[in-house]
């Protein structure tokens, strides 16, 4: 009996040996993971000027849309990601709303784009129903960066991968806003709202993708962010 009882105390010392082996293994292997990711990032964070060649679509091309700057970006960001779209498809499913309605509201950006997009008269749409459709093309690889600060658009960047955002046709503050009663409530809006492709940046520029026509645009980092900032903010990057 004694011999049992030391044969199982025995046992019990190894397994208890054993178990404790296998998770300092298991936090080991936890531990070596967390450090190949911090050091990816810490690589990527060296990063002090990029370029990406991002396709360019021209919103103006026939068929054109004279408002449709943030589904022309989008096509952009799609087809850099290797999917196929026409700015005029993602046009024509993108989520819609009046400019203005009978009771004498207007419509609202967040909610869909707001008037007419081809010919106008039209507003924007902003970045929610940007993502829901995004997410049609892309599904869970589409990130909404909404209220991130900028730094969190540069990693991307330095990740190798384009953002879509919301800024001013300026690319700097504007003092042009307007209050509208909108059924969700009021919001500010300004007829100078603009979207781009942000494709690269340096320690004083921004590189994008205007879909006005220009590739590539060099604009002053400092003014960008801060218009960015003014119109809430808003961006989008698709993941690999």
């Amino acid at each position: 009996m004694k011999k049992k009882r030391i044969l199982v105390i025995a046992c019990l010392i190894v397994f208890i040996y054993i178990f404790n082996q296998k998770f300092d293994f298991a936090e080991e292997i936890n531990l070596l993971a967390k450090s190949q990711e911090d050091s990816a990032e810490n690589d990527t964070s060296e990063i002090k000027k990029i370029q990406l060649d991002v396709p360019l679509i021209n919103q103006m091309e026939h068929p054109r849309l004279y408002n449709g700057c943030e589904v022309t970006s989008l096509a952009m960001l799609l087809n850099y990601h290797g999917i196929e779209v026409t700015k005029n498809e993602l046009a024509e499913k993108i989520a819609k709303v009046p400019l203005q309605y009978d009771n004498g509201l207007y419509g609202n950006p967040n909610v869909g784009f707001v008037g007419n997009m081809e010919d106008g008269p039209g507003l924007a749409v902003y970045h929610e129903p940007i993502y829901q459709l995004a997410v049609q093309y892309a599904g869970k690889k589409v990130i909404d960066l909404t209220g991130e600060p900028f730094e969190k658009v540069i990693k991307q960047l330095q990740k190798g991968l384009p953002v879509w955002v919301i800024v001013t046709n300026t690319f700097q503050p504007v003092h042009n806003f307007q209050t509208w009663d909108t059924p969700q409530g009021e919001i500010q809006i300004t007829f100078s709202e603009h979207s781009v492709v942000i494709t690269g940046f340096d320690q004083e520029y921004l590189y994008l993708n205007n879909p006005y026509g220009t590739k590539n645009q060099k604009v002053d980092r400092q003014a960008f962010i801060q218009a960015w900032e003014q119109m809430g903010k808003q961006a989008i990057v698709i993941t690999k």
